[in-house]
Parts: structure tokens; C-alpha cells; sequence
């Protein structure tokens, strides 16, 4: 359990360097909002911001996991930063790579959706059906369009 709410923090303090990053004003320079995301993901999360772009959907969404519990904060927190990333990527014209940061944040947006106990505002819709637009046009990789195929049709075991 101890091992879990390190995690929770740690994503916790994710969400913290990501209010910084969006703050800080550095849209129009994707390289430097890559750099800053890197260095946040190696401090909060021991790891890099291509292992995140990268992690298998199962894993991405059991990091969210508290438990029995789904943590909605944390899937937001992941959500928010890979969606960043991925328009990071866009900007600088990496289709697979913006491809598989929108497919991860748009399986974790839905995920979300699906919790029951979910703070959710009208901006994760809009979100949503942004990412979808986006997701439909770039490679996210069979695995992502797997799980996300799952949460459209119902057959996902973990919602």
C-alpha cells in the first residue's frame, strides 16, 4: 500500500509541474515544452516522457489505480500531460509520435468518463471530442486503438 501512495503523490506533483509548463508560456516552442515535460516526468515519475508515450494501455491505466479504486485525479493529471506532449509533437510535425500521446490521453479521458465518482466538467467532453478528431487522423498504435475500441463498445473490464 505504502508503494501506492508514492505513486499517487508522485503523479500528484506531476500535475503540480504540469501547471507550470501550460503557465509558463512556452506554447509556440515545442521543443522546450518536450524538455520540460522530460524533466518533470524523470523527477515525479523516475522515468521519461517517452516511457510514458509508450506505456502498453494496461499499464497506463493501472497506474491510476489506488487500490480497488480508480483515482480520477491521476488520469486527469496523465491525461493532461501526455495531451500536451502530443501537441507538442504536433507542432513539430512527429505524427507517431503526437498520435500515441493522443491515444493515451484519450483512453485515460475515457476511462474517466466511466468513473462514477469522477469530478467531471464540460471541458473533459470537449476534450474528448477534440482528441477523438485528432486520434482519427494520426497512428496511435494497435494496442491503444484496441483499448479504446473496448471502452466504445462496452467490453472493457475495467469500467
Amino acid at each position: 500500500m505504502i508503494q501506492r501512495d508514492v505513486l499517487m503523490r508522485q503523479i500528484r506533483q506531476l500535475g503540480q509541474a504540469l501547471a507550470e509548463i501550460v503557465t509558463s508560456g512556452q506554447t509556440g516552442r515545442p521543443q522546450v515544452v518536450l524538455d520540460q515535460i522530460d524533466e518533470a516526468v524523470r523527477i515525479h515519475l523516475d522515468g521519461t516522457a517517452a516511457d510514458l508515450r509508450t506505456l502498453p494501455p494496461e499499464t497506463l491505466l493501472a497506474m491510476c489505480e489506488d487500490g480497488t479504486r480508480f483515482d480520477p485525479e491521476a488520469a486527469q493529471t496523465l491525461a493532461r500531460l501526455l495531451n500536451v506532449q502530443g501537441e507538442a509533437h504536433r507542432e513539430r510535425d512527429e505524427e507517431e509520435k503526437a498520435g500515441a500521446c493522443f491515444g493515451r490521453s484519450l483512453l485515460l479521458y475515457r476511462r474517466l468518463l466511466h468513473a462514477p465518482d469522477a469530478p467531471v466538467s464540460w471541458q473533459v467532453g470537449t476534450t474528448v471530442a477534440a482528441l477523438t478528431d485528432r486520434v482519427e487522423s494520426l497512428p496511435i498504435g494497435d494496442d491503444v486503438q484496441d483499448a479504446l475500441d473496448s471502452f466504445r463498445n462496452g467490453t472493457d473490464s475495467s469500467i
